[in-house]
């Protein structure tokens, strides 16, 4: 687990000191926005479609994800910024170290894509089948965000459990230039979110050489070399790897949505089965995971279950409703620039008719 992937410290230019660190969960969300973007065109291209069209849907997409999933996020957690954060406006555009709900992303992504093929007046069902794969793509890359982040952690499990996880009290980067013997980041302020879930419910205790006089966590940055020792040894304790399953589930998703484009009778179909795998999906794996309270069997859903139900509901519809809709959702893109260009020279050919039947 790596919060920050490559600690510089600060950064020298000329007389000016940058603080520079890369974090996992950005990166990650870089990489998978790359990737998928990637994808999409590459896919675009195969189905006759412009790839420039992909990119500026990705870009929406990227804004209206980013966006969407952290005003989810907020709103679910709107106390913890409002009620116990000192600056809650700088907290709330702060990213870097996690905090973005997926269905969030992709309401608000897919609300700001519709529009803009509406308003281009392109294929709106060919479009989305295209970008359903990149979607669980980049849900993947997210995911691995999450588990270098640490956030998104699975239930407890027992330590001898093969598919268990124990999460570092601290992170320490991959790599570290800032010229420190402490191996851990100045930023690092926080235990993990494992680690500091578990102390919140008296489940682990920290050695007490790592408390001050107050009973309070000491900053990593000010650990003696006794305490770096101590804080090294110190784990979560075993938990689910909810945040593998999670890559796992997004990958399957997005074989067996590409598998499927080969046998789709509908364009839009791909979109509509996408909305109907992954909440049946999300819903188990929000089961397996410990942060935020739910217990199924008494009806006691988190946010993302609830969603996950409604989610399922529009897809199922979609797919419904979509044999009884044409199968082809309109020439490529190739054929509409063919007759774009031919407009004007029927017109031509028509003007020029009425002129000599004038003579």
């Amino acid at each position: 687990m790596h919060q920050i992937l490559i600690d510089f410290g600060m950064l020298q230019l000329g007389n000016w000191r940058i603080p520079l660190h890369i974090y996992g969960y950005g990166l990650m969300l870089v990489l998978g926005f790359a990737t998928a973007l990637y994808l999409a065109r590459w896919r675009a291209r195969r189905m006759g479609e412009n790839p420039e069209v992909l990119t500026h849907c990705g870009i929406l997409a990227l804004v209206g994800g980013i966006a969407g999933a952290r005003i989810a996020y907020i709103l679910q957690h709107w106390d913890t910024y409002f009620s116990s954060t000192a600056d809650p406006l700088v907290a709330i555009v702060n990213i870097s170290s996690g905090g973005l709900i997926y269905y969030g992303g992709l309401v608000l992504a897919t609300v700001m894509v519709l529009i803009y093929l509406r308003l281009k007046k392109l294929s709106i069902r060919r479009t989305l089948d295209i970008l359903a794969v990149s979607l669980m793509v980049g849900l993947a890359f997210g995911r691995a965000g999450c588990l270098l982040n640490g956030c998104c952690y699975g239930v407890a499990a027992a330590d001898n459990a093969p598919l268990a996880m124990r999460f570092p009290m601290y992170a320490k980067p991959l790599v570290k230039l800032d010229g420190r013997d402490n191996p851990f980041s100045e930023k690092t302020e926080m235990p993990s979110p494992p680690y500091a879930h578990q102390m919140d419910q008296y489940r682990i205790h920290p050695d007490p050489n790592l408390l001050d006089a107050q009973g309070q966590l000491i900053p990593p940055r000010d650990f003696t070399d006794e305490q770096i020792v101590l804080a090294e040894a110190s784990h979560s304790h075993a938990v689910l790897p909810a945040q593998v399953l999670g890559i796992v589930n997004a990958l399957l998703i997005a074989a067996l949505l590409m598998l499927f484009y080969r046998h789709r009778t509908r364009e839009g179909q791909v979109f509509a089965l996408l909305l109907m795998l992954y909440p049946i999906t999300r819903f188990v794996l929000e089961s397996l995971r410990d942060d935020n309270p739910h217990h199924v069997l008494s009806g006691v859903l988190t946010h993302n279950q609830y969603t996950s139900l409604g989610m399922l509901v529009v897809g199922t519809a979609m797919m419904l409703l979509l044999q009884r809709a044409a199968a082809s959702a309109g020439p490529i893109g190739a054929q509409r620039q063919t007759q774009t260009q031919s407009a004007p020279a029927m017109g031509s050919a028509k003007h020029h008719n009425k002129r000599k039947a004038k003579r």
